[in-house]
């Protein structure tokens, strides 16, 4: 839990809280991306509900991303999930995040609307020279599993 909260932190500007995490686990899948080494790469949480699994997280840590890990724990967790009867997978996604966007899309992901102010996130504000608290919508996404 440790490892995962550390990378949570490390990688977000708004990051979950170790009680969101606590949560998480008591409630849904929950999956660690691990090297040969049994390196903690990342993770990703899953709240099932009947049919669908709902994808809360999914993080690779800082250092390892951009190397293809991500891409790789997904379809492993997309075989996992249809193994186990899920039909469709759902997830939101920073609008401003192209790159998560552009994996989803490759994945086989489509979109499905937008959650308006979904996510805290801050802008500069050149009149008063400092950061403000904004929000920022989310990109519904599905994917239908076969």
């Amino acid at each position: 839990m440790n490892q995962v909260y550390e990378i949570e932190q490390k990688s977000y500007d708004y990051p979950w809280t170790l009680n969101g995490f606590e949560k998480s686990l008591d409630q849904g899948l929950n999956y660690v991306f691990c090297d040969a080494d049994h390196k903690m790469l990342g993770y990703c949480c899953i709240l099932p509900v009947l049919d669908e699994a709902h994808v809360l997280n999914i993080c690779v840590a800082p250092k390892f991303q951009k190397q293809g890990i991500a891409k790789q724990a997904f379809l492993s967790i997309l075989d996992g999930l249809k193994d186990r009867d899920f039909k469709i997978v759902f997830l939101e996604v920073r609008e401003s995040n192209y790159p998560a966007q552009s994996l989803y899309k490759k994945l086989g992901f489509s979109e499905d609307g937008i959650r308006k102010g979904y996510y805290r996130s801050q802008a500069w504000d050149d009149e008063t020279q400092s950061l403000i608290d904004e929000k920022e919508d989310a990109i519904l996404m599905s994917f239908s599993i076969k």
